[in-house]
């Protein structure tokens, strides 16, 4: 029996990664906790009720963390949003409470649930997580750029009118600024693209810049992300579920992979399966590549010094 609860479950990131997870009808609870009970007990309806046209889930609903007791998966998009007038630094120390918060209550009823970090910034909270949560690299970690990678191919299927489900790429390093593209190995329908004589390395950098720019972009239109966020989780938690040994750049505390030690939390080519985080993809990359990818874990370093 195969549970999976959502700490948050009453948000848009929240249901909307619910919905997607009830689609692919692979748990057999969905357990969806938060501080607000109205609204959390009416998402368990509605997605209930959805469940005689999708699958066999059963949809379980609290604000008691009691009910995260038995999830094989506990997924934490739950997180304050930025106000107008707040910091980043602010900002991240409101969520830094907040995950201290959950991490205890995790520690006290489920110590040895995977834990999946979705809210923002999702790299400094999932090391956070990691700090509280017992430094277990394997269990604790943060969806990363994964949401970035759905992003970013689907833009290149777009611009070159490609079949979006062929594209492979990953983004690596930081959720932000210090993101890096790992263009030595995009590819499509198996062939690298620095090999297509019609690609051209200018129009992939304005691709990556509007990448970069997706999330803000989104919550500038709609107020936030929700569905593509929904699909880049529950990602993760097939290749959990289903053991699919899959690499995903999620978030995580690497000690030693890529000479990253144990002071940061930032997305690398890793190895997604049961166990949760099970090794790392060695991978030839570019010297550039290589650079982006320390100047992120030294960018992350300094952002998480200065709050901790």
């Amino acid at each position: 029996m195969s549970k999976v609860a959502i700490v948050g479950g009453a948000g848009r990131v929240g249901v909307s990664f619910a919905f997607h997870l009830l689609c692919e009808n692979i748990c057999d609870e969905l357990a969806l906790v938060d501080i607000l009970e109205d609204p959390v007990m009416g998402e368990r309806l509605d997605l209930m009720q959805s469940t005689s046209s999708l699958c066999n889930t059963r949809v379980t609903a609290s604000t008691d963390e009691a009910l995260l007791a038995g999830a094989d998966i506990i997924v934490v998009p739950a997180g304050a949003r930025r106000k107008a007038d707040q910091s980043r630094l602010d900002l991240i120390k409101v969520n830094f409470g907040i995950i201290d918060e959950w991490m205890e209550k995790i520690g006290r009823v489920n110590p040895d649930a995977l834990v999946l970090v979705v809210v923002n910034p999702v790299d400094v909270l999932t090391y956070r997580a990691w700090v509280k949560g017992g430094k277990n690299r394997q269990r604790i970690f943060g969806l990363g750029n994964v949401m970035d990678t759905v992003r970013f191919k689907s833009y290149i299927a777009e611009f070159y009118g490609w079949d979006p489900r062929h594209v492979e790429g990953q983004l690596l390093g930081e959720h932000g600024d210090a993101m890096v593209p790992v263009w030595s190995q995009a590819s499509y329908a198996g062939y690298l693209l620095k090999d297509m004589p019609d690609v051209k390395q200018e129009d992939l950098d304005a691709i990556f810049a509007k990448t970069r720019k997706a999330g803000a972009e989104v919550i500038r239109l709609k107020g936030g992300a929700g569905w593509a966020v929904g699909v880049a989780i529950t990602e993760v938690v097939r290749a959990i579920l289903k053991d699919e040994k899959r690499v995903l750049c999620v978030s995580s505390v690497p000690g030693g992979a890529y000479g990253i030690g144990e002071d940061v939390s930032l997305s690398l080519p890793t190895i997604i399966g049961k166990n949760g985080v099970e090794g790392y993809l060695n991978v030839n990359f570019s010297d550039e590549e290589k650079a982006g990818v320390a100047k992120a874990a030294e960018v992350l370093k300094k952002t998480y010094e200065e709050i901790a």
